[in-house]
């Protein structure tokens, strides 16, 4: 891909930036809602009666 204006770099290294954020958040969230999910399975199999 050939930049022809400057203005394209700049357009270019923007969307790059987009996606890595986008892609950032969506492996914290995807993070939080594994560790929620092991957090909450943990709380149950602790708060169970078979395990008392």
């Amino acid at each position: 891909m050939a930049i022809l204006d400057p203005k394209d770099a700049i357009n270019r290294h923007q969307d790059e930036m987009i996606l890595v954020e986008t892609a950032i958040h969506r492996v914290s969230c995807l993070n939080r809602t594994i560790l929620n999910r092991i957090a909450i399975s943990k709380v149950d199999i602790i708060s169970s009666p078979e395990v008392r």
